[in-house]
């Protein structure tokens, strides 16, 4: 190839490189903030899950939580043989499951559980004007596609025999609140809830 002709060519590419380090740049710049967006998107849900158990209808829940799921996974954790997102479990959620099938038998559970009984738990932990939001002592995700929750302070682990009684700790008034957060199409949704 003639030198003459090298020169323009060289010419053209270096007009191009630049141009295609803008567009990576461009496109880096617009995947992190894609992923700044998605890792932020579940305290969003969070904190509207707030505001509206505190200050909306109870029926406004339902855009927030899947009560369904809600249902399914606590009558999972009934059956030792199907899994369920729920952990352990504080000895109040159990007593009320007990409580709830003795009276109305094991049919009458699902039906226990309402949008009005998900506001009150959520709002066992609430200080006032401000909600649960202060009370959040733990929040972050589990999977890319599932995110934890834990509402008031961890309940203290069992004291030991060698700890004196004035040592051990109180039980907290109302134990914990924990949710578990699934991503839809748009939002995030609550899946499960345990105390």
């Amino acid at each position: 190839m003639p030198a003459s002709r090298q020169a323009p060519l060289r010419q053209v590419l270096s007009h191009r490189r630049p141009w295609r380090l803008a567009r990576i740049r461009g496109f880096a710049a617009g995947l992190m903030i894609v992923a700044s967006l998605y890792l932020v998107s579940p305290f969003i849900s969070l904190w509207r899950l707030d505001r509206t158990a505190l200050n909306g209808p109870t029926a406004a829940l339902a855009n927030l939580v899947d009560i369904d799921a809600v249902r399914e996974q606590i009558l999972r954790r009934l059956d030792k043989e199907r899994p369920s997102a729920i952990g352990e479990v504080s000895d109040a959620f159990v007593d009320w499951m007990q409580t709830t099938i003795r009276r109305e038998g094991l049919q009458a559970l699902p039906q226990a559980i309402t949008l009005r009984w998900v506001r009150e738990r959520l709002l066992t932990h609430a200080e006032g004007r401000r909600g649960f939001w202060p009370a959040i002592g733990y929040a972050f995700y589990d999977s890319p596609t599932s995110f934890r929750v834990r509402i008031g302070a961890p309940t203290p682990a069992a004291a030991t025999a060698s700890s004196t009684p004035a040592a051990t700790a109180s039980p907290p008034e109302h134990p914990p609140v924990h949710l578990r957060l699934e991503r839809g199409w748009l939002d995030w949704r609550v899946t499960a809830i345990s105390y």
